[in-house]
């Protein structure tokens, strides 16, 4: 389950059992330009597809407020340069 931290800046995957297995964190840094600088899942759940997850749930957000976003982690910027160019700010 994705959860959107709204006063944190911060998408959170819990698991099953409520454990945060990954985040990925963003700021503004103009009205509508957010930076998403970092995204982390914990080792032992890596390769389950939970990055992807939390990369749309941001996309999800950036297109339903109308932002662009800052790709400053490489992550992001790989899979926006392949699916969503026109969100890139």
């Amino acid at each position: 389950m994705i959860k959107h931290d709204l006063d944190n800046f911060e998408f959170s995957y819990l698991n099953e059992e409520g454990i945060k297995a990954g985040k990925l964190r963003y700021r503004y840094i103009k009205d509508n330009v957010i930076d998403a600088y970092t995204t982390k899942v914990d080792e032992a759940f890596q390769g389950k597809g939970i990055a992807g997850e939390l990369y749309a749930a941001l996309i999800a957000f950036a297109q339903e407020r109308g932002l662009k976003i800052k790709p400053s982690c490489s992550y992001v910027e790989v899979k926006m340069r392949r699916n969503h160019q026109n969100l890139i700010a």
